[in-house]
C-alpha cells in the first residue's frame, strides 16, 4: 500500500509541475506589470498573456485566465477584458490592438519597430 502512496505522490509531484511550466508558458512571470496600470488579477494575466507573444487568441487568453477552473465562461468574456483594460492602459500610451479573425496582441512602440 506505501509504495501504491508514493507512486500516487509522484504522479501528483510530476502533474503539479507540469500545470506550472504550463501557466508559466501561459503567463510568463518574467512580465511585470506596472502597479501604476491598476490591473486586475486577471487583467494582468492577460497583459501578461499579450506582452509575451506576437498575438494572443482568444482560446489561448480564456487557457491564460481560467486554466485553473473547471468551469469557465462563454468565450466573449474575453472581449470585456480587452474593453476595460484598454481604458485603463490607453492613459499610459499602451494600446491593445485588435486582429481580425486572429486575437488581439499589443500594439508595438515606435522604439520596438525594426529600421
Amino acid at each position: 500500500m506505501d509504495e501504491l502512496i508514493d507512486i500516487q505522490r509522484q504522479r501528483i509531484d510530476f502533474l503539479e509541475e507540469r500545470i506550472r511550466q504550463l501557466e508559466e508558458a501561459l503567463m510568463p512571470s518574467s512580465v511585470i506589470v506596472p502597479v501604476e496600470y491598476q490591473l486586475t488579477v486577471l487583467e494582468a494575466r492577460v497583459f501578461s498573456h499579450l506582452s509575451s507573444r506576437e498575438l494572443g487568441t482568444k482560446q489561448s487568453i480564456m487557457m491564460a485566465l481560467y486554466s485553473d477552473r473547471a468551469d469557465e465562461p462563454e468565450i466573449k468574456i474575453v472581449d470585456v477584458f480587452v474593453c476595460k483594460m484598454r481604458r485603463k492602459l490607453s492613459k499610459f500610451g499602451v494600446r491593445i490592438e485588435t486582429v481580425w479573425g486572429q486575437g488581439y496582441r499589443l500594439a508595438r512602440r515606435p522604439s520596438e519597430v525594426a529600421a
